[in-house]
């Protein structure tokens, strides 16, 4: 316990008590209460699906812009292979998730969601490009 929990009532202190400690990044829920997921291929094509705005606002390098209201016209022109490594992002990981919905739903097999830009670009090593 530490000395701030000492003046929680003392039901908060048993919560605190009971938190498990995670050793690592890569075992701590995500939100949702998933595991992190393996990770990220390096030779998958990145989609960024926010609007061409936002992408020119800031974008991962190598990321291609396919926003979300046209995923499902022009994304087999891009991913001609549905079963190549996809991995789909956007501000929060929101719109990647529908993107993510709906690419399975149209036969692609190896697409994930990456979550927010910023996040993902953390874990790939990157740095957003304007």
């Amino acid at each position: 316990m530490t000395w701030a929990s000492f003046y929680l009532p003392i039901d908060a202190q048993m919560a605190a008590q009971e938190e498990p400690h995670y050793h690592h990044e890569s075992d701590q829920p995500q939100a949702g209460g998933r595991q992190r997921e393996q990770a990220l291929p390096e030779d998958a094509l990145l989609i960024d699906v926010r609007s061409y705005a936002e992408y020119m606002a800031g974008h991962l390098p190598d990321a291609h812009c396919l926003p979300l209201p046209q995923m499902s016209h022009l994304v087999s022109q891009m991913a001609p292979d549905h079963d190549a490594p996809i991995v789909l992002y956007c501000s929060s990981g929101g719109r990647a998730e529908q993107a993510l919905g709906l690419l399975q739903r149209m036969g692609y097999t190896n697409v994930r969601n990456g979550g927010g830009a910023i996040a993902l670009g953390k874990t790939l090593g990157k740095s957003i490009e304007h």
